[in-house]
């Protein structure tokens, strides 16, 4: 049985880790013909990549790219050129084992991403499927003419779109592969309910890669593998990862139907739950299924900007949205987006009125200062059209795009005015609490037995100090 060796290449541990679910369902769906092992760069080094490589002797590598950068403005990191030195070129002159790359982050612009790391393969999008069959070709000798594959010798690329109908992945069993003791602390263990987006938003990259129509897995292997991973690790929190949870709303209710009726007792959150889709039978049932806390994402709260973004829904909506989450006290991290097109310090100012009016002082609220420009997207199109960025610039480097209604240094300046003047809002570059806070707020989480999520916790020390 010939050996792959799969390396998640993520080294991005802040706020917290994420455990690699996409590399971990691709190890599933070879394990049949082949002797899998998944390296996890996030808590190694280069030399013991290179020990581990040895020792494994596979006779294909693939590493797999959730990120190019932290699409952060202000405090941009780059992870190409560290991943290019600490993981793609040692592997290179150490070995002659065949290298495939993939993943999120490479799908955002395959062909450059390509170029950069001078590999042997590409898998464009989902590559349970075409993951297996590249390797069987490559193994035979037979000449490599597969969709979603970029080759060495055929760069020009065959882009196959993802269709509607249901999702059949296997459960990804990452603890089965990867030593998940890293991850229990601030981490969780990602579910995916469904692949691709129906949203219009203007800067998102999930339709490009997932496909614009939803792929939904049944509620009952989405609960079976909640239930499964539980039994190995009680204590788990488990997080939906969809880009949207709450879409379609009655797939998500019938999750949280499918939990309560099985009377399981697990902690859930979520990221991505789109205002537009916030109903009081929703947010009621997903309390009762074990939901401690959600990320709410409606990018910015002014009118304007609502309808400039292509979002799903009115300002109204919004705020009922809002009075639903508060009546039943679900804990939420809310996260704004300004800067888009159109935006001025009206719009802004608009959004910061709503956040005092409508969301709660125990909720945290982060700002995206400026939005990072993805390839294949209506924002990319916009800022080429602006001049804010030129056509032949080079996507897979950071590129940020701020309306030239308002500009770079007023945004900036007009942000830090009006963060200040707020406890729970935060801007994005300033994700880590101090070290004194930290330790502060774990002694009163020990002291008074608290059960809350973190940021709760961390809003009601830094209250409390600065009252003091």
């Amino acid at each position: 049985m010939k050996k792959v060796l799969l390396i998640n290449s993520n080294i991005e541990i802040l706020p917290y880790p994420v455990a690699p679910l996409g590399i971990s369902l691709v190890a599933s769906s070879l394990t049949t013909k082949y002797e899998v092992k998944i390296f996890d760069f996030a808590f190694e080094t280069t030399e013991s990549l290179i020990q581990f490589t040895k020792k494994f002797n596979p006779d294909f590598i693939g590493v797999s790219l959730r990120n190019i950068d932290n699409v952060t403005m202000r405090s941009c990191k780059w992870y190409l050129e560290e991943i290019k030195q600490n993981i793609i070129n040692p592997i290179k002159e150490t070995f002659d084992i065949p290298i495939i790359i993939g993943g999120s982050g490479f799908s955002i612009a395959p062909e450059q991403v390509f170029n950069y790391f001078d590999v042997d393969y590409g898998v464009v999008g989902e590559a349970e499927e075409i993951f297996p069959r590249l390797l069987s070709f490559i193994e035979s000798g037979r000449e490599i003419d597969l969709d979603n594959v970029i080759t060495k010798n055929n760069r020009s690329i065959k882009i196959q779109k993802q269709t509607s109908g249901s999702l059949q992945i296997s459960n990804a069993n990452i603890d089965k592969f990867i030593n998940f003791e890293p991850y229990k602390n601030k981490g969780s263990y990602p579910i995916q309910t469904k692949r691709g987006c129906a949203h219009k938003c203007i800067y998102c990259s999930y339709p490009n890669i997932e496909g614009k129509e939803y792929r939904l897995r049944t509620v009952t292997s989405i609960v079976d593998e909640i239930e499964e991973v539980q039994k190995r690790m009680s204590t788990i929190t488990f997080e939906f990862v969809d880009s949207t949870f709450n879409s379609p709303l009655d797939h998500a209710i019938n999750i949280c139907k499918e939990i309560i009726q099985r009377n399981l007792k697990v902690k859930l959150r979520t990221m991505g739950v789109n205002p537009g889709e916030v109903t009081d039978d929703l947010v009621k049932l997903m309390k009762q299924s074990g939901f401690s806390q959600i990320d709410c994402t409606p990018d910015s709260a002014a009118e304007l900007m609502i309808k400039n973004y292509r979002k799903n829904f009115s300002k109204n909506k919004l705020i009922k949205c809002t009075e639903i989450i508060r009546k039943y006290d679900m804990p939420t991290m809310w996260f704004f987006m300004l800067g888009g097109p159109g935006e001025t310090e009206e719009t802004i100012l608009e959004t910061f009125e709503f956040i005092d009016t409508y969301i709660s002082e125990k909720d945290m609220v982060h700002i995206t200062e400026g939005i990072r420009i993805i390839p294949k997207t209506e924002l990319y199109n916009i800022a080429i059209q602006e001049g804010v960025i030129l056509e032949e610039a080079s996507v897979i480097e950071p590129m940020f795009y701020v309306s030239p209604s308002i500009g770079k240094e007023n945004l900036t300046k007009i942000l830090n005015r009006e963060i200040a003047k707020r406890n729970n809002v935060m801007n994005s570059i300033d994700t880590a609490p101090s070290k004194e806070l930290m330790q502060a707020t774990i002694k009163y989480r020990r002291e008074n037995e608290i059960d809350e999520p973190m940021f709760r916790s961390l809003l009601r020390v830094q209250n409390k100090i600065l009252k003091d």
